[in-house]
């Protein structure tokens, strides 16, 4: 009887640890850093591989519609959103991009070298036309359908927002926000202050 009372512990024991690492990693993966880039690092080029939509060329300045970098692109101050058509609150931020968009065309923000847009991670060109037909995305959107790009930016969460500063030599990410956007305005202030 004694050896069934000490295996039966010991099985209790197992079962109670490997309960308590269970929890605690997968604790620490939820609150770990995702590996995004911080303020004021340099950016890898980002290579696009996927074809760009005609508007998303001429608008962004572009020679070519596909294998072309952040590089290729006209403007010095880029407001990037990466985001997932699978994702469910990443249409909260498209009105917000739309009046940041709206107004960065009107020429009523920022500066005529601000380019506003966004990047869909692991989608296809059909997902995103059906996804800017069912949330009237106004701003161009590129594709990232094998994850390279959002593994050069270090896998963040979506919705992620990116403000980048482009200048002969390099890219600097400026400044980011995880997660839904408060306002217009406050894109745009900080869009003033950046500029």
């Amino acid at each position: 009887m004694q050896n069934f009372d000490k295996r039966y512990l010991a099985i209790s024991l197992a079962f109670v640890v490997f309960y308590i690492c269970s929890f605690s990693c997968s604790f620490s993966q939820v609150n770990a850093n995702d590996g995004s880039p911080s303020k004021e690092s340099s950016l890898s080029p980002l290579i696009f591989k996927d074809s760009a939509s005609a508007d998303a060329v001429k608008y962004l300045g572009l020679t070519r519609t596909k294998n072309f970098s952040l590089a290729d692109m006209r403007g010095s101050l880029f407001v990037i959103e990466v985001f997932s058509t699978f994702c469910t609150s990443c249409p909260r931020n498209v009105p917000v991009i739309n009046k940041v968009y709206d107004s960065v065309q009107k020429g009523a923000a920022a500066g005529k070298n601000v380019k506003v847009f966004g990047i869909a991670i692991g989608n296809t060109e059909m997902e995103v036309s059906n996804y800017k037909a069912a949330h009237n995305v106004l701003f161009p959107v590129l594709t990232d359908y094998d994850f390279s790009v959002h593994d050069t930016l270090g896998n963040p969460r979506v919705p992620y927002t990116l403000y980048i500063r482009k200048t002969a030599k390099r890219a600097v990410i400026v400044d980011t926000h995880q997660g839904t956007l408060d306002s217009a305005e406050a894109v745009l202030k900080k869009l003033s202050a950046l500029n």
